[in-house]
């Protein structure tokens, strides 16, 4: 063979490369995440509303209110103007009867509650007997399941509730500061001990497994997060995709002095699926701070939040007894599920 022709091939070969990569560049990609929706709660009282929010565009979202029922569509054509985001004002709706959301996905998958006034409970927490108020976000995890059968997919498991304050009463009935955290990380994140001053620790996740025996956290990448006297925790990254349906993948918190600690085992794949939306980042909003934290754990860690309270104010006693802020788990937990 001729080097000429031999040149010749190779360089056909290059351009179809080039072209090949042009053309699939040129493919637009569509995210396979189901539609969200969120509650959001504004400083002015009285202004909470619904966001309702599809990676791929919102194609349909039907609301049932009492007796009123009502449908929007949106256009979901490649060439048309897609509609990403709605925001519901909850002031127009009776909130005496169920607030009903469909959301329908350009991209087929649907998200449903069938009580939008129940979620709007559960992102703040009112301190019993005071004018305080905490505020609670999370990060769930992605549930790669596409199947329009799966509607009710995106939806947290049914998995053992918790919350661990960053001051808590020790055996003594005495408040005891955190001082250090282990984040317990292998493949996907198991969970977080907490360890107080006093010696005694609080799991950020399960205390008992099957046969209520204390259930420990696995974790080959975890590391130890040191808590000086008079620095906070400011901000929480957490890897939404950990390879398995709603389970979180890794985290990563960050002190006010700048420490950082722990893994969030991102994958080229995730951050491609998922258009870089498989990573939620958590920080205090202004004039708070982080005090605690809240998440749900059926055996690994399928949700993980931050809750903050106002800066500079010292929380009332009352506080580190209310059981919706503690790790509560009977023994026999693991079994009856």
């Amino acid at each position: 063979m001729r080097i000429s022709t031999i040149r010749q091939r190779r360089a056909h070969s290059a351009v179809q490369r080039r072209t090949f990569k042009q053309v699939a560049a040129a493919i637009p990609t569509r995210s396979i995440e189901a539609p969200s929706i969120t509650p959001h709660f504004p400083e002015e009282p009285g202004c909470a509303s619904i966001v309702v929010d599809c990676k791929s565009g919102i194609a349909q979202i039907e609301i049932a209110n009492g007796g009123n029922t009502g449908t929007v569509s949106y256009d979901c054509s490649l060439s048309g103007q897609k509609t990403y985001s709605v925001t519901l004002e909850l002031g127009v709706f009776n909130p005496s009867a169920p607030l009903r959301l469909e959301v329908l996905g350009c991209n087929g998958r649907v998200k449903r509650t069938p009580d939008a006034w129940k979620m709007t409970t559960q992102d703040v927490i009112h301190i019993d007997n005071s004018n305080i108020v905490l505020r609670k976000q999370s990060a769930t995890g992605i549930d790669v399941r596409t199947s329009n059968g799966d509607e009710e997919a995106d939806e947290i498991p049914d998995g053992h509730k918790w919350a661990v304050l960053l001051q808590e009463k020790g055996a003594n009935g005495k408040l005891t500061r955190a001082k250090t955290i282990d984040l317990r990380i292998g493949a996907i994140l198991d969970g977080a001990v907490v360890y107080y001053e006093d010696g005694h620790t609080t799991p950020c996740g399960l205390r008992y497994g099957h046969g209520g025996a204390k259930h420990y956290f696995g974790g080959g990448n975890s590391q130890k997060l040191h808590i000086p006297p008079g620095v906070d925790i400011v901000k929480v990254e957490v890897n939404r995709f950990g390879w398995g349906n709603q389970v979180l993948g890794g985290i990563i918190m960050t002190l006010s002095d700048g420490t950082k600690a722990g893994c969030l085992n991102g994958h080229w794949l995730a951050s491609s699926m998922f258009k870089n939306n498989d990573v939620k980042v958590m920080e205090a909003g202004v004039g708070e701070k982080i005090i605690g934290f809240f998440g749900t754990s059926v055996h690994y860690t399928n949700e993980f939040g931050i809750i903050t309270g106002p800066a500079g104010v010292e929380l009332p006693p009352q506080t580190y007894d209310m059981a919706e802020l503690q790790n509560i788990q009977a023994r026999d937990w693991a079994g009856n599920k």
